[in-house]
């Protein structure tokens, strides 16, 4: 049972939750690890539609005021671990409210963080963390379906959100279900570490990976990948830029991305993009990849 926190307001969260996140978001290096555990573990377990019943169970659980918990939900968009819903189609407004983010899903988060945190927490507190997870898990698949962005089997989402995010969301949903994944990376850098490490966490969770790539300085990196994952990907690239900015991931026939990159003189590049769920929407991505496909040179 939920702790009640005014007359007309219950919240799922528990402390533990917090402390757990806070730990973890700490190794991962997010500022403001508490206020952001926080807005996250209220997003997921509550999933309350405005800010001011977020600020309302923080002030109450952690004592966070309204510049904090700001500070926080910010933090958590940069990072990666929260996208902003900009509009939906096909699809009740009101599952959102105006409060419109989507979280990815505290799984991922765990399976990133574990292997640092098992040196310097006790085995007890490891084991309760792991059982945290598997019930915050549980009511994140609740509040925010199968494929972390609340919808089932119609309509549409569009979102802001950071290259992380998207990352994250297709390595969860490769976790989950292990299909085929088809990646259109336009001119995107594939020399970055950490693309490198998400594309290689890809081809170990799914099936198999088609990636269509621009630019020739980008296929080294995709080399090294075929080299140590052979049959299991394959690649097609443009030796010059194509689309620039666009990418799309298309992941079996049950989820697809069209997205592209905003120009920012920020540090912080973000993406805008929209998740489709519906059959007919995915079969047609999924035609217009194997079109680019079909024309892209061989590695």
């Amino acid at each position: 049972m939920g702790c009640i926190i005014d007359d007309d307001l219950i919240t799922n969260v528990k402390l533990d939750y917090i402390q757990d996140f806070e730990m973890m978001f700490g190794r991962m290096k997010i500022e403001r690890p508490r206020e952001a555990a926080t807005y996250y573990m209220i997003l997921v377990m509550d999933n309350p539609k405005e800010f001011s019943d977020f600020l309302r169970i923080a002030e109450k659980l952690v004592n966070i005021t309204r510049r904090p918990l700001e500070a926080g939900r910010a933090s958590l968009f940069k990072n990666g671990l929260i996208a902003k819903v900009l509009f939906s189609s096909g699809n009740n407004d009101e599952d959102f409210g105006r409060e419109r983010y989507l979280p990815v899903n505290p799984r991922i988060i765990w399976e990133e963080t574990k292997e640092d945190l098992k040196p310097v927490i006790s085995e007890e507190t490891y084991r309760n963390i792991e059982k945290h997870v598997a019930e915050i898990s549980s009511v994140y698949n609740q509040n925010f379906k199968t494929y972390g962005i609340k919808l089932k089997r119609s309509g549409n989402v569009t979102l802001q959100y950071s290259k992380k995010w998207i990352f994250y969301m297709m390595l969860n949903n490769s976790l989950e279900k292990g299909e085929d994944l088809k990646i259109y990376m336009g001119a995107e850098n594939l020399s970055e570490k950490e693309t490198e490490e998400f594309l290689r966490k890809f081809l170990e969770s799914s099936k198999r990976v088609k990636i269509i790539v621009e630019k020739e300085e980008n296929l080294q990196p995709v080399i090294r990948l075929k080299e140590e994952y052979s049959d299991k990907l394959d690649v097609r690239y443009f030796p010059d830029e194509v689309t620039g900015f666009m990418r799309n991931f298309v992941f079996g026939k049950e989820l697809a991305f069209t997205g592209m990159k905003i120009l920012s003189e920020d540090e912080d590049i973000s993406y805008v993009g929209t998740a489709y769920v519906d059959i007919e929407d995915i079969d047609e991505i999924s035609k217009k990849f194997e079109n680019l496909w079909n024309l892209g040179r061989p590695l």
